[in-house]
């Protein structure tokens, strides 16, 4: 097994720490604040839920062709199923797209929450409004990521360094394009197909 040297910091933990809890706090938020004050029949539940999942797997491809050009190295379905299984392992990337289909759901389910809450419009432009604040809080996780990765820690799992930029200097840039990707996909898909 390939390992790689991680070095933990004392000064910065507590930042890497708070900034992956802001990463993945925010939609969580959104979504909770969008129960508690509006309602679980504010949002349509199916096209959020499948729709979400629908933009994932769109956005799923693109990394993998990103990945296939050479425009980085990352493996997001490894990096998220390793957090509990063995990294580089078949059962790795199952439990990793099983966490990241799931995570669209939840994506899709804040974005309807925001739209209401916001008194915006549900469609295919705050989808693309909503992929951009998901790729700058996904950049920040993967900044941020090595605080809280257990195979990071034991130097089993590549750290992604600032925005991802270990795994190749354009992971941003394909992050951006992936990200906007889903949100135009779960806001049009949202919007025109309703359940």
């Amino acid at each position: 097994m390939e390992t790689f040297n991680y070095k933990e910091s004392s000064n910065s933990k507590f930042l890497e720490v708070a900034g992956f809890m802001v990463s993945m706090g925010i939609p969580a938020i959104i979504a909770v604040w969008g129960i508690f004050a509006l309602g679980f029949d504010s949002i349509n539940w199916g096209a959020a839920i499948i729709w979400g999942i629908a933009a994932t797997i769109i956005f799923t491809l693109v990394t993998i062709m990103g990945k296939k050009m050479g425009m980085t190295r990352m493996d997001l379905l490894d990096l998220l199923g390793s957090f509990f299984m063995p990294p580089h392992s078949k059962s790795s990337r199952q439990l990793g797209m099983a966490i990241h289909l799931m995570n669209g759901a939840l994506l899709g389910i804040s974005w309807a929450y925001g739209t209401v809450l916001f008194s915006v419009d549900a469609n295919w432009l705050t989808g693309l409004a909503w992929g951009i604040i998901l790729w700058i809080l996904a950049l920040l996780m993967m900044s941020t990521l090595s605080a809280v990765h257990p195979a990071i820690k034991k130097g089993h799992q590549e750290d992604p360094g600032i925005a991802a930029t270990n795994f190749g200097k354009m992971t941003p840039v394909g992050s951006l394009i992936g990200h906007i990707i889903f949100g135009v996909v779960l806001g049009f898909l949202y919007s025109y197909i309703p359940f």
